[in-house]
C-alpha cells in the first residue's frame, strides 16, 4: 500500500480529481440505501404509485451516474499509475545490461533471475482498480455520518466494527510480513537452482550432480511449499475473519435496530437501509484487508528493484582518443576477486608497443581470464593501472574502448538472434563485404553459405544450437568484425580440432602482419613460442621473472 500512496503523492492534481470522483461515487452510492428506506417507509405504507415511480426513476439515474463515474475514475487512476512499472522494469533491465560486471557478479543469481518477474507481479497489483479501492477508503466516514444522522446507536455499532476491522487488518499485516519476505527469498533460491539445471546440464548427468541438486531442490521445495501453505492459511483466515465480522455487524445492527423499532424510535425501513449503509462503509476497508498480502509483496518487489538500482554502472562518459595506435601497458595491476581470501593478481607490470604480442600462461585458476577481462575493460583492477597509448583506460569512454579491442572470450556466448545480428552488434557500420571476410578468416563462410537461412540463421540459448567448435570460430569472426587495434584472445584454440587450430594460427599471423597488438591467454606451445613476450603468472607468484 505504501507504493500506491507514494504514487498518489507524486501527482497531487490527478489524486485530487480521483478523490473528487470517489466522493461523487460514494454520494450516489447512498441512493440505493435511501431508496430502500423510502420505499418501505412511504410507498409500502401509503401505496401511492407516483411515489414508487419517482423514487425508482431517481434510483436508476443514480445507479447509471455512478456506473459512468466509476468508468471515469478508472481512467483517472490509470493516469496516476501511468507507466511507472514499465519504466521501472525497463530501467532494471537497462541496469542488468550496463552494470559493472564485478558489481553484477556480487549479486545472487536468483535475485537477477526473478527481479523482472517480480516487477510484473507488482504491476498487476499496483493497478488502477486497486488504486480506486484505496481512494474509496476516506469516504467510509461519509457513510458513518449518514448512519449517525439516522440513528446514533446504530452508528456506534458500525463504528465499533470499523475498529475491529482495522485491528484485524493491522494484525494480518504483522502476521504476513515476515512470511512474504521469507517466501520471496526462498523463491529466489529455487529460481537460481532451476537455472543451474540448464547451465550445467551435461555436467550434472555425467558427474552425478543430480542427487546433490535433487536434495537441494527437495529441501527448498519443502520450505517453499510450507511457506505457501502458511501464507494461504493466513489469507484464508483473514478472509474468514472479514466475512465473519461482516455477518456479525449485520446481526448486531438488526438486533439493536429491532429494540429501537419496538421502542418506537426507528422504522423497519430505516433498519434495512442502515444495514446497507453500514456494509457500504466497511466495504473499502474489507477490500483493502483482502489486498493486504499482494500489496505487501508488491511493495517488497518494488523496494528490491530500487535497491538494485543502486548498483554501480559502467561510466557513460570518458575520453575517446582521436586514434588508438595500439600501445598497451599494465602498471602494477592487481585484482582481488569476490570470495578470494588473497589477491588473485598482484603487481603485474608489462609494456607492449603497438604491433607486439604477449602470451599469458599459468596454471588453471591463477587469474589469466581475469587479467584478460581487465585489459578489455569488463572489470577494473583493484590496484594498479591499465594504460592505452599512455592514457588510463578508466578515463576512456567505455563504449569507445570496446570498439578498439577485438576480444575472443573463453566462454563463447551469443545473443539469441541471427548470425548477422551477432556479427554487426559491435560494428553497426560493418559492410557485407567485410562481414564475409571475417567469416572467411574464421573458416565459416562455406558453413554459412550452405545454411538455408544463411546469415539469417538464428542462434538460440546463447548459441548452443551450434557445435562448440563452430561457436569458437564464430567468436573469432565476431572479434575480427570489431577490427580493433588491440586483439585479446582467451584460449582461442581450446576445444578446436587440428583444422580449427590452424585457422586460429593463421588469423593471429595475419593480425601480426597488420601490426595489431596481440594479447593471447594460452597453454599452446606454438602460440607461446610465437609471442614476443610471455607472462607466466605462476612464475610471478614465485617472485621470478615476469616476461621473457
Amino acid at each position: 500500500m505504501h507504493e500506491l500512496i507514494l504514487r498518489l503523492r507524486r501527482k497531487p492534481a490527478a489524486a485530487l480529481r480521483l478523490l473528487l470522483a470517489s466522493l461523487l461515487i460514494n454520494v450516489l452510492g447512498l441512493a440505493s440505501s435511501l431508496y430502500v428506506m423510502l420505499i418501505l417507509n412511504r410507498y409500502v405504507t401509503y401505496g401511492i404509485t407516483a411515489t414508487l415511480l419517482t423514487l425508482t426513476s431517481g434510483a436508476i439515474l443514480a445507479v447509471c451516474a455512478e456506473f459512468a463515474l466509476r468508468a471515469l475514475r478508472i481512467q483517472l487512476a490509470q493516469e496516476i499509475v501511468d507507466n511507472n512499472d514499465e519504466r521501472l522494469a525497463t530501467g532494471v533491465f537497462g541496469l542488468l545490461l550496463t552494470a559493472r560486471t564485478a558489481a553484477l557478479d556480487a549479486r545472487p543469481l536468483g535475485e537477477r533471475t526473478v527481479l523482472l518477474r517480480h516487477l510484473e507481479q507488482a504491476e498487476s497489483v499496483l493497478s488502477a482498480p486497486n488504486l480506486a479501492t484505496l481512494a474509496d477508503l476516506p469516504f467510509s466516514l461519509l457513510f458513518l455520518i449518514v448512519l449517525a444522522l439516522l440513528s446514533p446507536a446504530l452508528a456506534g455499532v458500525a463504528l465499533g466494527f470499523f475498529g475491529l476491522f482495522a485491528l484485524a487488518g493491522w494484525w494480518t499485516h504483522s502476521d504476513l510480513q515476515d512470511n512474504v519476505r521469507q517466501l520471496t527469498q526462498v523463491a529466489e533460491k529455487v529460481n537460481a537452482l532451476t537455472a543451474a539445471t540448464s547451465h550445467a546440464a551435461d555436467a550434472l548427468r555425467q558427474f552425478g550432480g543430480q542427487a546433490f541438486l535433487m536434495r537441494q531442490w527437495q529441501e527448498l521445495g519443502a520450505s517453499l511449499r510450507q511457506l505457501r501453505l502458511n501464507l494461504a492459511a493466513r489469507q484464508t483466515s483473514q478472509a474468514s475473519q472479514v466475512q465473519g465480522l461482516q455477518s456479525l455487524l449485520s446481526v448486531c445492527l438488526i438486533a439493536v435496530g429491532a429494540v429501537l423499532v419496538v421502542a418506537g424510535d426507528l422504522s423497519v425501513g430505516t433498519i434495512i437501509g442502515a444495514n446497507i449503509i453500514a456494509a457500504r462503509a466497511l466495504q473499502p476497508l474489507s477490500r483493502l484487508i483482502a489486498l493486504g498480502s499482494p500489496l505487501r509483496q508488491a511493495d517488497q518487489h518494488i523496494e528490491a528493484a530500487r535497491r538494485f538500482a543502486a548498483i554501480e554502472v559502467e561510466s557513460g562518459t570518458g575520453t575517446a582518443l582521436p586514434v588508438y595506435r595500439g600501445n598497451l601497458e599494465l602498471r602494477g595491476v592487481g585484482f582481488h576477486g569476490a570470495g578470494h581470501l588473497s589477491p588473485l593478481l598482484q603487481g603485474i607490470s608489462v609494456k607492449l608497443a603497438a604491433g607486439e604480442a604477449l602470451a599469458i600462461t599459468g596454471r588453471n585458476g591463477c587469474g589469466k581470464t581475469q587479467l584478460a577481462r581487465i585489459i578489455v575493460g569488463l572489470i577494473e583492477p583493484t590496484q594498479g593501472q591499465v594504460l592505452a597509448d599512455g592514457v588510463e583506460v578508466r578515463q576512456l569512454a567505455t563504449a569507445w574502448w570496446r570498439t578498439q579491442v577485438s576480444y575472443v572470450p573463453q566462454e563463447t556466448v551469443f545473443l539469441d538472434g541471427t548470425l548477422r545480428e551477432n556479427l554487426v552488434a559491435a560494428r553497426t557500420d560493418l559492410s557485407e563485404v567485410r562481414l564475409r571476410q571475417c567469416l572467411a578468416a574464421a573458416d565459416l563462410l562455406r558453413f554459412v553459405d550452405e545454411l538455408p537461412q544463411g546469415l539469417e540463421f538464428r542462434l538460440q540459448d546463447g548459441g548452443r544450437n551450434l557445435a562448440p567448435g563452430l561457436r569458437r570460430r564464430l567468436a573469432l569472426a565476431r572479434a575480427l568484425a570489431v577490427d580493433g587495434p588491440l586483439v585479446v584472445m582467451d584460449e582461442p584454440s581450446d576445444g578446436l580440432d587440428r583444422e580449427g587450430i590452424q585457422v586460429v594460427y593463421q588469423c593471429l599471423l595475419d593480425l601480426a602482419r597488420q601490426k595489431r597488438t596481440i594479447v593471447v591467454v594460452t597453454h599452446d606451445t606454438t602460440l607461446l613460442r610465437g609471442a614476443g613476450q610471455v607472462l607466466d603468472l605462476d612464475q610471478l607468484r614465485q617472485g621470478r621473472r615476469v616476461t621473457e
